[in-house]
């Protein structure tokens, strides 16, 4: 079962939703495949297919039957979280009743297992019960409101992207995570929107997923600060200073410095997961390729990227890294500078980045090729 659940995961993560359906109902079939990751999977992809149209109602049996096996195995808080998403798409296709029965019964299951967001993120679901329902733009936006409401409130910094600040997986999470260190921001609470947990409900993939919604997002004191991927380091860090967000010392002051990985440097001419590839050279270096392959399979396309990622196995990602080794010692070797401003031979953290050990002795391209 695992590897058409790998295929479909994989397919879904890059845009492909008919064959993600294909590989994800084989999955179904196989023994043992009916489990709650394969039908929220499902249900997702048909969602996605469909964008929120007529299409979605296929995805409903899927998200009755999550919530049924998240029941039968006695988790509750699972339960409680896949209903939310059931919830929030039965909102979505217009059917009130049902909707305010599963919200209902996400609130109780909530409720009784402390989770506090999840109570509030249920309660504005179901004060839009009855309500016109909105449609396209208009009905992501009010879903993300609630859903962003509900996990903010009371915080002074809530950054949702996809990954983590340690593990950004995509490029646009990656700049993010550097504009923060560059600011001196290091502990913040971050929401993975890829990872349904106790901030992220099961089953509302198919709303971060949504193309009227642009991640990474940081809110402060509940609000979002919009365009902050483009304000100056020192503008941004009193912004956060003034929301009274805790920050350390700027890298070039506190000499406790965390390499910064700089590689949208290199992004010119490469392609997105070329780009995630070199990300990892820099931070482990050129080894461990089955780990390499299995975290690019992982990764997600960089928001509004129309790429196709593909699937690389092991040999794939270690002959990929032996043609992109040229090119990168090319761009190190022009001092190119780096979102924190620095240029190689500045960079604070240089000891602490693969990258100037990997691409030494490599030849060029040309070179390769006559061996």
């Amino acid at each position: 079962m695992e590897e058409p659940l790998g295929h479909g995961r994989s397919c879904l993560q890059s845009g492909d939703h008919a064959a993600a359906i294909r590989h994800l109902e084989e999955a179904l079939q196989s023994p043992g495949g009916d489990s709650v990751d394969v039908r929220l999977l499902l249900a997702e992809a048909l969602w996605q297919q469909s964008l929120g149209g007529p299409g979605s109602e296929k995805a409903l049996p899927h998200y009755e039957a999550a919530v049924s096996l998240a029941h039968s195995a006695g988790d509750s808080s699972k339960e409680g979280m896949v209903s939310i998403g059931y919830g929030f798409a039965l909102l979505q296709l217009g059917h009130a009743d049902a909707a305010r029965r599963h919200l209902t019964k996400a609130r109780t299951l909530a409720e009784n297992g402390g989770n506090q967001e999840a109570v509030a993120f249920a309660d504005l679901l179901l004060l839009q019960v009855g309500a016109p329902v909105p449609t396209g733009e208009e009905a992501v936006h009010e879903a993300w409101a609630s859903f962003t409401h509900s996990v903010t409130s009371g915080k002074p910094v809530v950054i949702f992207m996809r990954g983590t600040l340690a593990a950004p997986a995509d490029r646009s999470s990656l700049e993010a995570a550097a504009r923060l260190r560059a600011a001196g921001c290091r502990h913040l609470e971050v929401v993975d929107v890829c990872v349904p947990g106790a901030n992220v409900p099961d089953g509302l993939s198919n709303l971060s997923d949504s193309v009227h919604l642009t991640l990474p997002q940081l809110y402060l004191s509940g609000a979002a600060l919009e365009g902050w991927l483009d304000l100056p380091t020192a503008e941004l860090r009193e912004t956060l200073l003034a929301a009274g967000v805790a920050l350390g010392e700027l890298p070039t002051e506190a000499g406790e410095t965390q390499p910064c990985h700089g590689t949208a440097a290199f992004s010119a001419g490469l392609k997105p997961w070329e780009v995630a590839l070199v990300e990892l050279i820099s931070q482990s270096g050129a080894n461990d390729w089955p780990a390499k392959a299995k975290r690019l399979s992982e990764l997600s396309p960089p928001e509004g990227s129309t790429s196709v990622w593909p699937t690389l196995d092991v040999a794939d990602v270690e002959e990929l890294w032996h043609r992109l080794a040229p090119i990168v010692r090319a761009k190190l070797e022009m001092q190119v500078e780096m979102p924190c401003g620095h240029s190689c031979s500045t960079c604070p953290t240089r000891h602490d980045c693969h990258l100037h050990h990997e691409v030494e002795g490599i030849r060029d391209i040309e070179e390769l090729a006559v061996r």
